[in-house]
């Protein structure tokens, strides 16, 4: 496995980041997730807590408009985030019971979404699908 560092370290710089210790352990804390995580979360797992909450904030919000993570509303209304791979347009399945989130690089809302277009009159820029389900390792537990 590559150094982590050596992973995010280019997109920081392409994107006119600093390299931080702050910024590089947000970005790992989400790469070892297989669950959407909370501000609080992501925090409380970062190697070196050095920034306080606010600056994990922002620095989420910089990672989400660079295609970095998305952020997800749980069905308890908390945000949480999650690390994005891809870098095109893709949508998060997350299971129900345990948590666990994939990211599935398919849409195909091209089609309905040009016809809400035409009803509309709106010009649709972006959308977030939110997908729940239960993982194949819940579903063999709950067939048991």
């Amino acid at each position: 496995m590559a150094d982590a560092s050596a992973s995010t370290s280019p997109s920081l710089r392409a994107a006119g980041m600093r390299q931080t210790p702050q910024r590089e352990g947000i970005l790992q804390v989400l790469r070892d997730s297989d669950r959407p995580l909370t501000v609080e979360e992501i925090w409380e797992r970062m190697p070196e807590r050095r920034s306080g909450l606010p600056t994990v904030y922002r620095n989420l919000e910089r990672f989400v408009r660079e295609g970095w993570a998305e952020s997800i509303l749980g069905a308890d209304q908390i945000m949480r985030f999650v690390r994005c791979e891809s870098r095109h347009h893709h949508h998060h399945l997350q299971c129900e019971h345990c948590g666990r989130t994939v990211e599935v690089d398919a849409c195909g809302l091209d089609e309905s979404l040009r016809h809400l277009e035409a009803l509309s009159g709106f010009k649709i820029t972006r959308h977030q699908l939110q997908l729940f389900g239960l993982c194949a390792t819940c579903r063999s537990e709950k067939d048991r």
